[in-house]
């Protein structure tokens, strides 16, 4: 059966469980209760183990009250109501909204609340974002504990729970009842390894008003600041390419096909595909694909002088045509996305010198296109002191 904690009477009155004593629910059971998106006959359950809640008689009927809720999602739900409460923000728990077909589990104002502490397909997470944002509402979506308790790694729904602003970078909300905290993780990043590098902001429940923190990516005057080794990251890349493609790695194998029919070999490119062990973030399988098409379309500026807010912007408009090497990101516009991968992949070019200033301008020089052994040892040797410094807002530097 599912759960829900409001419901309507015959009379259409809008009852809530929250708040009310195990006493005072086991009376409101003489009335007859019916659901505000289906409208079939509800019952409520009072029992002792489980929070009071209005459960379906055959969960089967409903689609939008189909998915049960743990007892974690429930808790959550009550605490961030009784939050909303206490800070006087007018607020409707489970707001049923015929235009979108969904119900948050919170609405407040046009911020569209959202606890996700189970599985849920990457499908069904687009369209129900989608769907809030095409009818006005900023959907905000707050892992449970479970959902994000590897925080090494972030899975295919971790990723795509992920919004992004410009002042703190992509960024993923967290929740957990037990500590009763309220955590922000922030300027994520993955190396080759997809290994999760990321800041953390946190807030014990009612410490603040919900909105204020809800505005932190928006309106946040941080400035931090990552250290990254980069030539180790550097060569630990290349030599894992090269042990996965020695064993046969399928991943590894479907790239370096894309590869050879583009001439080139996984382990001979120019410095800059392998550089600089960070991961560009939207990417799903290897940003080496990516960083691929990019240097193809390059290469026509190929001691072409012009500026560097014109290249940035057609960068930007091939990066739009690659949908298909990133994430869903049903929270991030592709405009985002775009000013995101075009950061990183020119300051990337820069480094690497493939991008330079010149008298009049800016202009990409191609140079070698073949790597060998010996001029990435040599490469690396050169910057083994150097670190890579990555920052928000957004910015990356060698030093």
């Amino acid at each position: 059966m599912n759960q829900m904690l409001s419901a309507y009477t015959k009379q259409s009155k809008l009852v809530t469980l929250l708040n009310q004593t195990r006493e005072q629910i086991e009376r409101l059971k003489n009335e007859s209760y019916f659901c505000p998106a289906c409208k079939q006959p509800l019952l409520i359950k009072n029992g002792k183990v489980k929070i009071p809640h209005f459960a379906h008689y055959n969960s089967n009927n409903c689609c939008v009250y189909s998915e049960g809720e743990t007892y974690e999602h429930l808790v959550l739900k009550q605490a961030f109501a009784n939050w909303c409460k206490k800070d006087a923000i007018p607020y409707e728990l489970e707001k049923y909204l015929s235009e979108v077909n969904q119900r948050p589990d919170l609405l407040v104002g046009k911020i569209a609340l959202e606890i996700q502490c189970s599985p849920l397909s990457v499908q069904r997470l687009v369209e129900r974002t989608k769907n809030y944002q095409k009818y006005g509402y900023l959907p905000i979506w707050v892992c449970g504990k479970k959902l994000f308790s590897n925080q090494q790694i972030l899975g295919e729904l971790g990723k795509n729970l992920c919004s992004y602003t410009e002042t703190i970078g992509f960024h993923i909300w967290q929740a957990d009842f037990e500590t009763k905290e309220l955590a922000l993780y922030f300027h994520l990043e993955e190396d080759w390894k997809k290994r999760i590098y990321y800041s953390r902001k946190s807030w014990t429940f009612h410490e603040e008003i919900l909105t204020d923190i809800f505005n932190f990516p928006y309106k946040s005057n941080f400035f931090v600041q990552r250290k990254f080794e980069i030539g180790k990251l550097i060569q630990d890349y290349y030599f894992d390419l090269n042990r996965k493609l020695a064993r046969r790695d399928e991943q590894i194998r479907n790239v370096q096909s894309v590869l050879y029919n583009n001439h080139c070999h996984l382990l001979e490119l120019p410095i800059w595909f392998y550089y600089p062990g960070i991961r560009i973030f939207c990417c799903r399988g290897s940003d080496l694909l990516l960083k691929l098409r990019i240097w193809n379309w390059v290469q026509f500026f190929d001691q072409n002088v012009f500026e560097l807010a014109e290249f940035e912007l057609l960068i930007q408009k091939q990066i739009a045509g690659m949908k298909d090497l990133f994430y869903e990101f049903p929270s991030v516009s592709m405009k985002e996305i775009k000013k995101y991968c075009s950061n990183q992949l020119i300051m990337s070019l820069i480094d690497c010198k493939h991008l330079i200033v010149v008298q009049n301008g800016w202009k990409i020089v191609v140079g070698n296109k073949r790597l060998k052994q010996t001029d990435l040892n040599q490469w690396v040797k050169s910057i083994e002191k150097k670190c890579l410094i990555s920052a928000i807002p957004l910015r990356s530097v060698i030093r």
